[in-house]
């Protein structure tokens, strides 16, 4: 096999979380009595982590926080998360087969994602239990630096003595790409996340992937 630590983003790349998300973004919204969105506009306010949701729907509705106060908004929305994270959650196609192949060659497998450290233990816990993942991290202000930070990718690969060239990193988002090139490690764009659905562009054509068969043959 090509690689020994196969390292995955999590929402929009081995979960399809938007249905949690945008009830999320919603009911927060709603408790605020500021505009609500579309499951389908949910979508630009994903891949930077809570405080992402929050900066991403300030600049986009140009809120005063003089008016609005946006640590209020950061923790209503953390405070409906807890409740509603693992709301309408699934996996995506051919994921499980994925993971059962990597899982049956031996090669490693961790989690590196935005999404609040604690609320990924959870998320993964209830949908991705039936696989052992060295390691999960995900976004702490005291611990754990957000991508495109390589914080994650480093920590990973060091502590299981994995030379990068050995790395590959699977994520949804320029984010993920970003992340990588940092870490100076490979990486696979996955078009059925988030990313390809708010049609991010300037995309390398070689690092995509449509389907589960593809990443497979990219292990090999």
């Amino acid at each position: 096999m090509k690689y020994e630590l196969v390292l995955f983003d999590l929402d929009g790349t081995l979960t399809d979380t938007l249905g949690a998300i945008s009830k999320i973004i919603n009911m927060a919204m709603e408790e605020m009595n500021l505009r609500t969105y579309s499951r389908e506009e949910s979508r630009k306010y994903i891949g930077y982590g809570v405080q992402g949701i929050v900066k991403r729907i300030f600049n986009a509705e140009k809120y005063d926080k003089n008016k609005i106060n946006p640590e209020r908004m950061l923790d209503i929305i953390r405070k409906h998360y807890k409740v509603y994270f693992n709301y309408d959650v699934k996996l995506y196609d051919g994921i499980e087969r994925l993971l059962d192949f990597l899982q049956e060659n031996g090669i490693k497998m961790g989690i590196v994602t935005n999404k609040d450290h604690e609320l990924a233990l959870k998320t993964v816990k209830e949908n991705l239990s039936k696989w052992n993942f060295v390691e999960i991290i995900g976004a702490d202000d005291e611990k754990y630096p957000k991508k495109p930070d390589p914080y994650g990718i480093n920590l990973i690969s060091n502590k299981y003595n994995i030379s990068k060239d050995r790395v590959l990193f699977v994520g949804d988002m320029p984010i993920d790409i970003e992340t990588a090139k940092n870490a100076e490690v490979d990486v696979i764009y996955c078009n059925w996340g988030f990313g390809a659905d708010k049609n991010e562009e300037g995309i390398d054509e070689k690092i995509k992937v449509s389907n589960i068969d593809e990443i497979i043959e990219k292990i090999k």
